[in-house]
């Protein structure tokens, strides 16, 4: 029998609210963004179970949170890109 992990929908991840997200300097932001991304990569390397996977999944979306808001940051400050 296959297990089937559920995940929140794509359209519920495209929208980062601002003011959710703490300020942060680009140092701060790329390290940030990078431990994400390094813990995404360290819950994937785990034996396989669904609390992995979803832990794996939650550092994913921290990381793509994170470089939303940077984008949107940058949108603001400099204008579109």
């Amino acid at each position: 029998m296959t297990n089937v992990i559920s995940l929140a929908s794509r359209k519920a991840s495209l929208t980062v609210a601002p003011t959710t997200m703490p300020a942060l300097g680009n140092i701060e932001r790329q390290q940030a963004i990078e431990n994400a991304l390094s813990m995404a990569l360290y819950h994937i390397r785990q034996p396989h179970s669904s609390t992995a996977l979803q832990a794996a999944t939650g550092r994913a979306n921290r990381a793509l949170s994170l470089l939303k808001h940077a984008c949107a940051e940058v949108q603001t400050t400099h204008g579109r890109v």
